[in-house]
């Protein structure tokens, strides 16, 4: 290639990188290639269907609300035995990796790749990982792998039923690649997906995908790192330190939105209480603080609750990307660690705010705790919102930073997260998947033009 096109391609990946910086306000340290977007999603329009051997059919399962929300403590038994799980992608992608999410469990899982929805008999699925034990890919991701496919297939030999919280399919590409946007038309999301849809759940509105940060994490400076609580990968964390009056996490929103839900995945060792605090919504009667432990009882689909009236007790922060003062304040929501599981969730009534505030109170005067994920939602459902990848010359022009610039890329043995971008450009229509086992097929679904 000439130096003249070498020049100009620098200078577009250049302006097109500036142009990410600076369109969300993100610091530039947060805006990187590294956090992978997970793509086996609803709101991605990913679908989960099971085998049933009686009619050589692919047929709708409940586990496709809870493993394909955005909910780290929504989940559902994985059955035991020798089962055959289907992921139907929108479209084609390269897949890389691969994790899941679970309580317990014991037993193999294999991963195949296809470009039809075949039989799990079938010569036409190309093998990924084979006999790999559950615990080896709970919450890590496996040896990395490359294959163009619009259906993955999940064979499960367990020797006991154990709930399962997510699964995890890592592509090509990166969470700054995508925003949340809303429908042209609003449409019924069991038409696309089947019966089993968490319509509260389905987007979280912290992460990285839908343009939120973390703007503060009182155990860490490095801001190159707070993104790790909020991206696609449960194997990676932030840690925050105890505090009282000041709050130990600040999670900014790209909007004020009406929080009702918030799910965290932790360290099962932890023991304490966590409460979260909403700021920058319109001063007005305090809300009863809601307190909940799931973590023993996720085993089934947990929806949020959905309520009327948006009331804040909490002033604009005036410090952003600061410590927050929360003297005095009352929280929206309290969750509390016993040591006996890694997850938590609380529903509360909605909370109106732009940013998200968290306090942690341990047992044990000075314990620290580890946030691998922070979830929080909103009634932002897939019936009338999509998450779509912008057009992005950055994306196609993207350089592998990894060294020397401080930054994580996935590798095959371990951590690997994706960053946050600006919503530029128009996005590519979703195509509806295929679900095989279900007729009619919904005709002709109306998503956002190019």
């Amino acid at each position: 290639m000439k130096l003249d096109h070498l020049v100009v391609i620098g200078l577009l990946a250049t302006a097109a990188a500036s142009q990410a910086a600076n369109s969300e306000n993100v610091p530039q340290e947060q805006l990187s290639h590294n956090y992978p977007k997970n793509l086996a999603r609803q709101h991605l329009g990913a679908n989960l269907l099971v085998f049933n051997p009686a009619n050589q059919a692919y047929v709708p399962t409940e586990a496709a609300a809870a493993w394909l929300d955005d909910d780290v403590a929504t989940g559902w038994p994985a059955m035991a035995g020798k089962q055959h799980y289907l992921v139907a992608l929108p479209q084609p992608e390269l897949i890389h990796n691969f994790c899941l999410s679970t309580r317990s469990g014991a037993g193999t899982v294999s991963i195949y790749a296809g470009d039809e929805p075949a039989t799990p008999t079938s010569k036409s699925w190309t093998a990924l990982a084979k006999d790999v034990p559950v615990e080896s890919l709970n919450q890590k991701l496996g040896k990395s792998f490359g294959r163009f496919a619009k259906y993955v297939l999940i064979e499960t030999n367990l020797t006991e039923a154990a709930p399962w919280y997510s699964l995890y399919l890592y592509g090509e590409k990166s969470a700054s690649t995508y925003h949340v946007q809303k429908r042209v038309q609003p449409v019924d999301a069991r038409t696309i997906f089947g019966p089993y849809v968490n319509p509260q759940t389905a987007f979280s509105l912290s992460s990285l995908y839908a343009h939120g940060r973390v703007a503060y994490a009182n155990a860490s400076d490095t801001a190159t790192a707070w993104s790790r609580m909020i991206d696609d990968n449960p194997n990676t964390a932030v840690t925050i330190a105890p505090s009282t009056k000041e709050g130990g996490l600040v999670i900014r929103y790209d909007n004020a939105y009406a929080i009702q839900r918030i799910s965290v995945l932790t360290d099962a060792a932890a023991k304490g209480r966590l409460d979260f605090f909403l700021l920058g919504g319109a001063a007005s009667t305090a809300p009863q603080s809601a307190e909940t432990v799931d973590g023993t009882k996720s085993d089934f689909i947990k929806v949020s609750n959905a309520a009327t009236g948006v009331p804040s007790n909490v002033p604009v922060a005036t410090a952003p990307d600061q410590p927050v003062s929360i003297a005095n304040m009352t929280p929206v929501a309290t969750i509390s660690f016993d040591g006996s599981t890694s997850r938590g969730s609380a529903d509360f009534t909605p909370a109106s705010g732009s940013i998200l505030v968290a306090r942690w109170t341990p047992e044990t005067e000075g314990q620290r705790l580890a946030l691998n994920e922070v979830n929080s939602f909103s009634d932002v459902s897939p019936s009338n919102y999509e998450a779509a990848a912008a057009d992005s010359i950055a994306e196609d022009l993207q350089v592998d930073n990894s060294k020397g610039s401080g930054k994580e890329m996935l590798n095959p043995v371990g951590e690997g997260k994706e960053t946050l971008p600006p919503a530029v450009g128009e996005s590519l229509p979703l195509k509806t998947p295929f679900i095989p086992g279900l007729a009619p097929f919904p005709p002709n679904i109306p998503f956002s033009p190019r």
